[in-house]
């Protein structure tokens, strides 16, 4: 039986998920220093490799818990089925790595635009010829609430909301949720438009915790599933397996 754990450490939330072949059979969050991935692998004692994206520290504490359990740490130097031009390799987010991995095995050798909608918004170029040519970075819906309510006296700390977003509004709170997020919208509408100008056929993929509030509002674009992520670890750990 061929069990693999793939777990993802983001800025905000830690996330595993169980593989039996190519099927996720549990996902869920934990606690990176409690022991929730001890107990975890009492579960599922056929787990034998697993493989780490952390933006958000805790791999040590991870490694801790799962003890001698095979584990491939993803970075920039983690053998990849694209080549990396970013100027700044080391640098490079490991999901960002991750999510430009999955979207490769449903579209390869293909121009490709990943635009992750999370604690910040981040946009990856995949082109066709297999290059990851990086892309911008800007704050995601909760940054922005969080930095009008921190940085100013009177404006409270919002939620983004699926209700309809109006560009009239008259009340605070509508105010604030309709410049947010309308105008991430717009944000990803633009570079979406720039971006299939430079690049044929471009097929776009939007993933992250906050796709959500997209979904209905952009058009010809791919709305990734919440095991998007870890089906492109999975996908990176059998490229290294095979290697």
């Amino acid at each position: 039986m061929n069990e693999i754990l793939t777990i993802d450490i983001g800025n905000t939330k830690a996330k595993y998920a169980v593989f039996h072949d190519k099927n996720i059979v549990e996902m869920n969050v934990f606690n990176p220093i409690s022991d929730d991935l001890k107990q975890l692998l009492q579960r599922y004692p056929n787990i034998n490799k697993g493989i780490i994206s952390s933006v958000g520290g805790k791999v040590e504490e991870c490694l801790r818990q799962v003890g001698g359990l095979r584990v491939l740490i993803l970075d920039s130097s983690t053998k990849l089925p694209f080549t990396l031009t970013y100027k700044e390799k080391t640098k490079i987010g490991a999901d960002r790595l991750a999510l430009v991995a999955a979207a490769y095995a449903e579209k390869p050798h293909q121009n490709i635009l990943v635009i992750d909608v999370g604690t910040c918004i981040t946009y990856d170029i995949l082109s066709e010829d297999d290059r990851h040519l990086g892309g911008p970075i800007s704050p995601g819906m909760q940054l922005r609430f969080k930095a009008m309510h921190e940085h100013t006296a009177l404006l409270p700390l919002c939620e983004p909301t699926r209700d309809e977003l109006k560009i009239v509004c008259d009340g605070t709170v509508e105010c604030l949720q309709s410049g947010v997020q309308l105008g991430v919208l717009h944000e990803i509408k633009e570079f979406i438009r720039l971006y299939s100008l430079k690049f044929n056929n471009l097929n776009v993929f939007i993933s992250g915790g906050d796709n959500i509030f997209l979904q209905n509002k952009l058009d010809f674009c791919t709305f990734a599933s919440s095991n998007f992520m870890f089906n492109g670890l999975r996908l990176i750990l059998e490229y290294n397996e095979n290697q």
